[in-house]
């Protein structure tokens, strides 16, 4: 998840089940005694080792003890495999039951009819929708339909390494900053081996020491936290039917124009290739800023990072200033045997106590906003609590919004690195408005075809 990236990710009763067995098949033991039959539910899940998977079996064990019969046998993956298997999973005659889901895929999956529409089940057992963060539900929805409940959240806002800052002598970023003062900052932050700024006589772009920001894709494939900055200038990337894109209009046009001079003429965000090739560069000092949700604030506690951070704001324009927020979430197969198990399991993994469990690690941010409090830590970095939380929880003047990825999504983004990769990656062309119209003649092909 974004996202990396739990609503309701917990009672799936594993009690010492490992993924050493076949994927579906029946539950063994430590005795090595086979189980199956009746009250057994599929769950397959992408999750790392340790304190997530922990979590989990502990959730479902307290599933597996309130509904007596019940017998959960969980598969984990890791996130590659997992996105590479579910597919085949789904097509063939082995469907799980209760299945993750990631926003930028639950409607390709959905429109394939690959997904249990949930609408009818949360109106039968009177589910209120209002006690999700309400753009989440949005985004795992169709017309009337609901193919996905959110199972966290993650809301994304501007880190900035505060010694870098003081270094350079930077004002630290305002809330209520925009475009061009990111433009500006990132630029005043980049320095060469010799502590030039671009500004300065004699800067060398190709021995940089010092990014002002991370590369941030500013492109509608990868990450929802694109849109806050369309939008913010006005624009966004679909009509409201998804029907046709808008990237040859102004707003969007500005956004790639924004971030090609970031990259090609400020030289203030590394390369792509750069990016991925130094693990994560912002807690390496690469650079001074990055875009990113809570976790952020997370793993640069857990590595003990040697500086000072805060957080603000996605900066704003003249469309407004908006809070970026993305999610993973949980779907029922339309193949699944056992849907009226999947559909207990679900909700009591989208529970307010599992979700409050999930967010007192403070590794991952529920989807339930009463639950949003547990995120919160007695020291919390400077601007978390308003950038992360507040906003999540209707405490904010600030918009929250998410992205709906529409279908064929791989598609899309093959549409998009063809016309763009010489503009980001090699910097070897600057025709934005040409790549523009080519991609949304591609894109809008795509879209038609439902």
């Amino acid at each position: 998840m974004s996202t990396g990236a739990a609503v309701g990710v917990g009672a799936l009763a594993a009690g010492p089940v490992t993924a050493a067995c076949s994927p579906f098949g029946s539950t063994v033991d430590e005795g090595g005694k086979s189980e199956g039959g009746g009250g057994s539910l599929r769950f397959i899940t992408p999750a790392d080792l340790g304190l997530e998977r922990d979590l989990y079996k502990g959730f479902l064990r307290e599933f597996e003890e309130a509904n007596s019969g019940s017998k959960v046998t969980v598969t984990f993956e890791a996130w590659d495999d997992y996105m590479t298997k579910l597919p085949t999973l789904l097509a063939g005659g082995a469907a799980p039951d209760l299945i993750h889901q990631h926003m930028s895929i639950v409607q390709d999956y959905g429109h394939r009819g690959a997904l249990l529409d949930l609408a009818p089940l949360m109106e039968r057992d009177g589910i209120d929708r209002s006690a999700f963060v309400p753009s989440l539900l949005d985004a795992f929805s169709e017309g009337d339909k609901v193919y996905g409940i959110p199972k966290d959240s993650a809301a994304w806002g501007v880190y900035y390494n505060k010694d870098k800052f003081d270094e350079a002598g930077v004002p630290y970023p305002a809330d209520d900053w925009t475009m061009e003062d990111l433009r500006e900052t990132a630029r005043a932050l980049t320095r060469d081996d010799q502590g030039r700024s671009p500004d300065d006589a004699g800067f060398n772009p190709k021995k940089i020491k010092q990014y002002g920001l991370n590369w941030m894709e500013p492109l509608p494939t990868f990450s929802e936290n694109a849109r806050a900055f369309v939008l913010g200038l006005g624009g966004d990337w679909y009509d409201e039917d998804y029907t046709t894109t808008l990237i040859d209009e102004a707003p969007a046009l500005e956004q790639f124009e924004l971030f090609r001079a970031m990259r090609c003429d400020d030289r203030s965000t590394p390369s792509p290739a750069l990016d991925l090739g130094q693990g994560d560069p912002f807690r390496a000092q690469l650079t001074a800023m990055t875009v990113g949700h809570h976790s952020t604030d997370f793993f640069l506690r857990e590595e003990s990072v040697e500086f000072s951070w805060g957080v603000t704001f996605i900066p704003g324009g003249p469309g407004g200033q908006f809070v970026a927020v993305g999610c993973s979430g949980w779907a029922i197969a339309a193949g699944a045997k056992n849907k009226e198990g999947a559909w207990e399991l679900l909700k009591h993994l989208t529970s307010e106590p599992v979700q409050r469990s999930f967010a007192e690690q403070k590794r991952w941010a529920p989807s339930i906003q009463n639950a949003m409090g547990a995120l919160i830590r007695e020291d919390s970095t400077d601007g978390f609590v308003k950038v992360h939380v507040d906003p999540l929880r209707e405490r904010s003047d600030r918009t929250v919004i998410t992205m709906k990825f529409p279908a064929n999504q791989s598609r899309i983004q093959e549409a998009y690195a063809g016309n763009f990769d010489s503009i980001y990656t090699t910097c070897k062309s600057d025709d934005i408005e040409g790549a523009a119209r080519a991609t949304k003649e591609q894109v809008d092909s795509i879209l038609a075809e439902g």
